[in-house]
């Protein structure tokens, strides 16, 4: 069994002295001990400061350049020359770092003097007066290992990805395409022996050029016994081995065009679709085929190819004339030369002022704001890969939701204290729920609602509702201002504070969109998000509507979730997902919502977890459930999404084999995917056409779909062995 690599849970003891009465939080009460030093602070009559709240929390995984902020229940302004934050690493040696109050004292912060080592267990913290006994809290949390998120747990698809480069980017395209089975290395750990041992490698353009030129006769010996390719932007042997020959003319910011016809690009919407970065310009061999032409704009073609495929031998060489990885980050991101800008003439600076023109064109073409540029080039890179694995055999891989849902709406309100909006809400939702329905896999109406501590809930109220399956938090909010990492960071510990203090019995929550969208430069707030163990994130906001238009669409491109990237490349342990759906974009009406849904559900096949925004101040609520229901679409929380996202990514397929027509394999499920996790095999192999599935030796069903041009067998996947026969026959 493999080793999966998952958040790093967080040993807590942290004690929040309220009202006299010591309650201890945390995700789970079972992993949560108080220490004596914290009980004996809570039994004394005065205690030196009451905590509320602090960040990292339990569960959380911080990066190296996180910061520790603790917030209190009062000022402590007595206590700032003698409250101690002391903050100690494994062996137990102090950290040193500078402490620094805000302007009431109700909260302090510590930053480390120089970031964290990466890979540190138990970064321990401890707050308290200079006396033991004045402890208010203890706890611990464990630094983020570097190229941890890059990493893949094993299988047959080998990602060679260079460091400091979007070639990482990869590597959460392929876990959101289902394919699990990767190893990631760097492009000086890459040997024949490697080779030898995986049926398609991938290449990332960082890597192409860092690749030991002593490869070049291994890889393509490997090639012609059946291996697969695939490479972006390839140069020198490389580009030799794809049937390349780069002319030294190049492209910016162009489009491709997938040639539909055939396989692998088959199934993959055919007008010309946006990439950002460079394209080489290559002439092609005669024996290289073109799966995608090269466009200098939306019209012009430049019969060149954007993507290729070359047979060798039994094997194939695959190239992207552009990087990938960072057409697909920016796609989903924006522009990064125009981060910290305001561009769409609306205060305060947004996510969408990183698409938004102004007065250059705009980073997202408007005219293709339906398609999902980036989730079409990320399946097309899914059936190149399906394709070269062929000649080693069928390549099983996940579905994107549970069973074969195909589009799911994600639920999530931003309730600015309305007195009734999110309880009416909920409760049209539980009358909505057919009996027995099964919330673990999205059979149940549920939603998320992000408050604030002036909502009408009563805490009671929000627990019952949480208890349900419904996923409640707080609206951070800036006050719709513009902000630096260390004002953003006074907001999240004044909101989360205000809103435990309103609602003490709520777990802590796990997705947010702050108030007005506020997003003042690149990535600060995933990575404080991150901090607060808060990983889904629904920011990026279909709006202004007189820019987007009247039609519904895509503005990062994609309609999944996938880990933000910073612009050296490293993934950030928050997922985006956009807000596709928002009330006052279209005036509540239901058309847009029919329209995207009818997309995903139709022959254009862009499936999808589509966000939405609602707010109570119209029916855009009831608007979603109605179309929803109609449509048999699940409405799911954001919670809900992120815990099926983990689940799924710590599921694994294993042991794979593949001889005489016969192909084995093992599944192993996460427990939270509970019976809902399906697998893609495809029904056509060399030795023939799919005939029987067993499991664990018994024989199981399945049904037959197909998804962007390739034919599938859906396989409801309990852990277990897995037998597939291949015939002629």
């Amino acid at each position: 069994m493999k080793t999966v690599r998952k958040p790093i849970i967080f040993t807590l003891a942290v004690a929040l002295v309220l009202g006299g009465v010591l309650v201890v939080t945390g995700s789970t009460v079972g992993a949560i001990v108080a220490t004596k030093s914290v009980l004996r602070a809570a039994r004394s009559s005065s205690p030196p400061a009451q905590v509320l709240s602090h960040s990292p929390v339990s569960d959380a995984t911080v990066p190296p350049k996180a910061q520790i902020s603790v917030t209190f229940g009062s000022s402590v302004r007595s206590l700032t020359e003698t409250l101690r934050v002391k903050v100690s690493d494994d062996s137990g040696e102090q950290i040193p770092g500078g402490v620094v109050f805000n302007d009431d004292a109700t909260a302090v912060s510590f930053q480390p003097l120089t970031p964290f080592s990466p890979g540190e267990k138990h970064v321990r913290v401890t707050v308290g007066g200079p006396d033991d006994r004045d402890e208010v809290a203890d706890w611990a949390f464990t630094v983020q290992s570097v190229g941890t998120l890059t990493s893949g747990p094993g299988g047959t698809v080998l990602l060679v990805a260079a460091p400091k480069t979007h070639d990482a980017v990869i590597a959460e395209i392929l876990r959101a395409e289902g394919i699990d089975e990767f190893l990631t290395i760097t492009p000086g750990e890459l040997t024949s022996s490697l080779l030898e041992k995986h049926a398609v490698v991938i290449v990332g353009s960082g890597a192409a050029d860092r690749l030991d030129a002593s490869l070049a006769s291994p890889l393509q010996d490997w090639v012609e016994r059946g291996g697969g390719l695939v490479v972006s932007t390839p140069r020198g042997v490389l580009a030799k081995l794809a049937g390349l020959t780069p002319t030294g003319a190049s492209v910016q910011e162009g489009y491709l065009r997938v040639v539909g016809d055939r396989a692998p690009g088959q199934g993959i919407v055919d007008v010309p679709m946006q990439f950002h970065g460079d394209a080489e310009e290559y002439a092609v061999a005669a024996d290289t085929t073109t799966i995608a032409q090269l466009y200098a704009d939306s019209s012009q073609s430049l019969d060149r190819p954007a993507v290729s495929i070359r047979k060798i031998g039994s094997g194939a060489v695959a190239a992207f004339a552009y990087d990938l990885g960072q057409s697909i980050f920016e796609a989903r991101q924006g522009n990064p030369a125009w981060a910290e800008t305001e561009r769409d003439g609306k205060y305060p600076i947004r996510p969408d002022d990183l698409f938004h023109g102004g007065d250059e064109n705009d980073f997202v073409d408007l005219s293709r704001f339906q398609i999902p540029q980036a989730d079409e080039q990320m399946r097309l890179l899914t059936n190149i890969v399906v394709e070269l694995h062929e000649p080693s055999g069928p390549m099983p891989r996940f579905w994107y939701f549970p069973d074969d849902i195909k589009a799911a709406l994600v639920m999530a309100a931003d309730d600015h204290g309305t007195e009734s909006g999110t309880q009416q809400s909920f409760d049209r939702m539980l009358d909505l729920s057919t009996t027995g329905c099964d919330i673990t896999k999205w059979q149940c109406p549920r939603a998320t609602s992000w408050m604030y501590p002036t909502s009408g809930l009563t805490d009671a109220q929000a627990s019952t509702y949480a208890a349900a399956g419904f996923d409640l938090g707080v609206h951070v909010t800036t006050q719709c201002q513009n902000w630096t990492p260390a004002i953003l960071t006074r907001d999240f510990t004044r909101s989360i504070r205000a809103f435990r203090l309103a609602y003490p019995s709520l777990p802590p929550q796990v997705g947010s969109r702050v108030h007005c969208i506020a997003w003042s430069d690149w990535a600060s707030l995933p990575k404080i998000e991150r901090t607060w163990d808060i990983r889904m994130d629904l920011n990026y906001y279909n709006w202004p509507s007189e820019w987007i238009g009247k039609d519904p669409g895509f503005m990062t491109g994609s309609g999944l979730p996938m880990r933000f990237s910073d612009t050296d490349g490293e993934l950030i342990d928050v997922y985006q997902l956009e807000t596709h759906l928002v009330n006052e974009s279209w005036d509540a009406s239901p058309v847009p919502v029919e329209k995207m849904l009818e997309r995903a559900l139709g022959p254009d096949g862009f499936y999808g977890a589509f966000g939405t925004h609602y707010d109570f101040s119209d029916d855009f609520d009831r608007q979603l459930m109605n179309v929803a229901t109609r449509l048999k679409v699940p409405m799911i929380s954001a919670a809900q999404l992120l815990e099926w996202t983990d689940s799924r990514a710590a599921s694994s397929i294993e042991d794979y084999d593949w001889a005489n027509g016969t192909l084995s394999f093992t599944v192993h499920a996460d427990e939270q995917t509970n019976g809902a996790l399906t697998v893609l095999l495809p029904l056509e192999s060399e030795s023939g056409r799919l005939s029987t599935v067993s499991q664990d030796g018994r024989r199981v069903t399945y049904q037959t779909q197909t998804i962007k041009g390739v034919e599938y067998a859906f396989l409801t996947a309990a852990s277990g062995e897995m037998t597939a026969e291949y015939s002629r026959h």
